[in-house]
């Protein structure tokens, strides 16, 4: 047949179920780590397994973040092989895995409705799981210590000087797993990324740092804040799905799986790069980024906070420029023009003590949202950007839902990514924090404090009628006459004002328009305070932010 198609194919899909809760089901982030890199090994070695049979060996179309397409010459093999894989990811991760098809089809035009297909099956066999479950049962039995669910496999320690401790098999797995990295697996492939050759990196967590007794990433993330807060960035690719049903070939999709794999190593690589040249002491080959989930077009790591606003603004650019190379890559012509490839990034800065989970469900609550607001945007007006949204989580406090309905706010989250393509009413780019967070470091603290009390919510004018406003400004216009004496300070301030808002006629308030929702004002200039000590930029020394 036509380009070498001989004969009916099979198409089979199968994916881990329940990703994220068997990666974040465990207390402590080398657990979480070791989780993504179990999936990740696991996913290569089937790669490698299939490549190594002689007979028959089946063409591997997506084997990656737990999913796999995978075509056979015939049925019988098909099944066999699903079973097979559900029933090694049981015993490898202590997890379920769902198998759906094979769905056959004759033309190499065909693959695209047969991968249509298989997908709407595979989604149908995640809602019905059948097959295996975790229901062990025994009258004297001890619960997992990390997960707090699972039954205990184990009694025993799995790093240096740390007490042993009940484990299950899912958790003993995950802890297991880092000194099994070697190579071309999950560190190895981010150190190539980084351009570093891997024995002459320190990964977090893998050395004793100012006198601890044991090793431990977070606080080796959390040494470059003085106050101890890290910060951890997630991402999410925008409208993927949409560009790998386009796919028409079995060659397209593989090309373009793979390739996203490595943008998104080198979108994380971008910024650690320009980390590692500011060790918070003396740290030799140090690498400042501990990922804890990178699968597919999903990141979640840790990173250090000073700099989180500008990593998340630098991850959004590099997967722009990767994706956007990877589509001009042959094979892909006609998935360029598709779509303009974008991202959504968040940072939840929080103290390190301060539960992952916890920042991880504050992260992922703010991904949704800001996807929501630029994917309406781009429906609308034709438009893809990517954008970024933060979030400092002090005590208790984070962004009330009650703020999003008012017509006037203390602030204009999230922000683009980037200064090209998007409306200007949609919202301001998120450089300009870091730029004015570099513009406004002579002004003296307690004037910052007190710009910051002119947007509490019970001070903010509830319109802009000149009635409503005239309080407000009044109190703004006394706090610009105490820097009367320092003009160049008070200069500053009111560019700022204007740079992060609007005119001075309306309060330098800015109007924001957005297909989500209806129009309001806001100003950028309260987020700025908010995340101060975190808007550091990666291309400045930290010892040039020293307040004069």
């Amino acid at each position: 047949m036509e380009g070498g198609f001989v004969g009916k194919k099979y198409l089979l899909a199968a994916e881990a179920d329940k990703i994220q809760d068997f990666i974040f089901r465990s207390a402590r982030l080398r657990e979480v780590a070791g989780g993504s890199m179990l999936l990740d090994r696991f996913c290569r070695e089937v790669k490698k397994g299939l490549l190594s049979k002689k007979e028959r060996p089946p063409e591997i179309v997506i084997s990656d973040g737990g999913s796999f397409r995978l075509i056979f010459d015939n049925e019988a093999d098909a099944l066999a092989f699903g079973e097979e894989l559900a029933e090694v990811y049981r015993l490898a991760a202590g997890g379920s895995l769902s198998v759906a098809g094979p769905v056959a089809y004759e033309e190499k035009d065909e693959f695209l409705q047969a991968n249509k297909e298989a997908e709407k099956k595979l989604r149908e066999a995640k809602r019905c799981r059948r097959g295996w479950q975790n229901t062990e049962q025994f009258p004297f039995l001890a619960y997992c210590s990390s997960c707090g669910s699972g039954l205990a496999k184990e009694y025993a320690s799995s790093h240096d000087n740390e007490r042993p401790a009940y484990l299950c098999a899912s958790c003993l797995a995950k802890s297991n797993e880092r000194p099994l990295q070697k190579g071309e697996d999950f560190w190895g492939r981010f150190a190539m990324a980084i351009g570093v050759s891997e024995p002459n990196c320190v990964w977090p967590g893998q050395e004793k740092y100012r006198g601890r007794t044991e090793c431990d990433p977070l606080e080796d993330i959390a040494d470059y804040d003085p106050r101890r807060y890290v910060a951890y960035l997630l991402a999410d690719g925008n409208d993927l799905g949409r560009l790998f049903g386009k796919c028409t070939t079995t060659e397209q999709m593989l090309t373009l799986s793979d390739g996203l794999e490595e943008v998104m190593w080198s979108a994380l690589a971008s910024p650690a790069r320009m980390a590692m040249k500011y060790p918070p002491d003396k740290r030799d080959g140090f690498i400042p980024v501990y990922p804890l989930l990178l699968g597919g077009d999903d990141l979640f790591a840790l990173i250090p906070a000073p700099w989180a606003l500008d990593f998340a603004a630098q991850f959004c650019r590099e997967y722009e420029a990767g994706m956007q190379e990877l589509l001009r890559r042959t094979g892909l012509p006609s998935l360029n023009g598709v779509m303009k490839p974008t991202v959504t990034a968040v940072v939840v800065i929080c103290k390190s003590n301060y539960p992952y989970t916890q920042a991880h469900r504050a992260g992922e609550a703010l991904l949704k949202k800001a996807k929501q607001s630029s994917k309406m945007q781009a429906m609308e007006k034709d438009d893809n950007f990517s954008a970024v949204d933060f979030e400092v989580i002090t005590g208790s406090r984070m962004f009330k839902d009650e703020e999003e309905k008012k017509r006037i706010r203390p602030t204009l989250r999230p922000y683009r990514a980037g200064n090209n393509g998007t409306p200007e009413e949609w919202g301001k780019p998120v450089d300009l924090l870091i730029e004015q967070r570099k513009e406004l470091i002579s002004i003296p603290r307690r004037r910052l404090s007190q710009l910051n009390e002119l947007y509490e919510e019970q001070l903010l004018p509830e319109a802009l009628q000149e009635s409503e406003l005239k309080p407000w400004r009044d109190r703004l216009g006394a706090l610009l006459s105490r820097l009367v004496r320092q003009e160049e300070l008070r200069a500053k301030v009111l560019n700022a004002l204007k740079a992060m808002g609007d005119e001075e006629k309306n309060g330098y308030w800015f109007r924001v328009d957005r297909i989500d929702g209806e129009s309001w004002h806001g100003h950028a200039m309260p987020d700025l305070l908010r995340i101060w000590d975190f808007a550091l930029d990666l291309k400045v020394d930290p010892d040039d932010y020293e307040e004069e």
